[in-house]
């Protein structure tokens, strides 16, 4: 005669791997994955709006008003595809924008002198580059992967104005390298300020109405920015072009008059220049 099942077979007592398996289904919450260009919508769509402004705009009559408000599309847009349950990045996913990758240090560095009307200048760009890179620590910049401060740019809009201080104050015999702390402190902060930005577009708070103001203001600002540096770089480059077409033709008349001279004076010399 076949055993009877026991008891506790019959109350559905799982194995090890089984009860494992089930306990530990609770402490692996899943995490919805989204693509890049949905979870990156709120930062590329301002530079979507100013290529259609800056293509459009002239045939349009568009001012920096309306520059200013399409912002508002773009944060509609963008709320569209960017997902309202993002979780919270991790200090590691958390990594400042300059401090990712070299060449994006470098390329704000260029735009801060483009900024000013200051040409490329290589030597330049490389001793801005490493004197940033070492004041970072020196002013408490946060390591990356560690727990980072949500607004860089105040810390670093301190240490301007203490170096504004020191300028005036400083003996004449450091001048030279209070002048170039001053000037470092001065690129630190339009690092901070880049960094913020970015951060605001990239991984925006939407959840709250501060946060959505503040996004909205980010990209008004940002867009109205972007707008104004290019159309100022396209109108000193037009006015670099008449200039040099004005030099051009004015040169090349005077040329068509000295020849035209040189032949009058073939023609008419008759020697009174050789009489004293």
């Amino acid at each position: 005669m076949a055993d009877l099942p026991q008891a506790g077979n019959i109350s559905g007592t799982r194995g090890p791997s089984e009860a494992s398996s089930k306990t530990s289904t609770p402490s692996s919450p899943h995490v919805s994955s989204y693509s890049v260009w949905r979870t990156s919508a709120h930062l590329y769509l301002p530079l979507v709006t100013v290529f259609l402004l800056i293509t459009l705009g002239t045939s349009l009559g568009i001012n920096f008003l309306c520059i200013f408000l399409s912002a508002i599309p773009a944060y509609w847009l963008g709320s569209l595809l960017y997902p309202a349950d993002r979780s919270e990045p991790t200090p590691e996913q958390a990594i400042r924008f300059t401090r990712k990758n070299d060449f994006y240090r470098a390329a704000v560095l260029v735009t801060y002198r483009w900024l000013f009307g200051r040409s490329f200048d290589l030597p330049i760009l490389i001793a801005d580059f490493f004197l940033s890179h070492g004041l970072g620590p020196l002013i408490g910049e946060r390591p990356a992967g560690t727990k980072q401060r949500r607004s860089e740019f105040g810390v670093a809009l301190l240490w301007m104005a203490g170096s504004g201080m020191l300028m005036q104050y400083a003996p004449s015999a450091l001048s030279y390298w209070v002048t170039i702390a001053d000037r470092t402190v001065w690129r630190a902060v339009y690092i901070a300020l880049v960094d913020d930005v970015v951060g605001v577009l990239s991984r925006p708070n939407v959840k709250t109405w501060k946060g959505k103001v503040t996004l909205v203001l980010t990209q008004a600002l940002t867009i109205t920015f972007i707008s104004w540096m290019l159309l100022s770089w396209m109108r000193d480059a037009l006015l670099e072009l008449a200039v040099d077409d004005e030099l051009k033709a004015s040169l090349a008349s005077m040329g068509i008059q000295q020849d035209s001279m040189e032949e009058q004076g073939d023609i008419e010399d008759d020697g009174d220049r050789y009489l004293v």
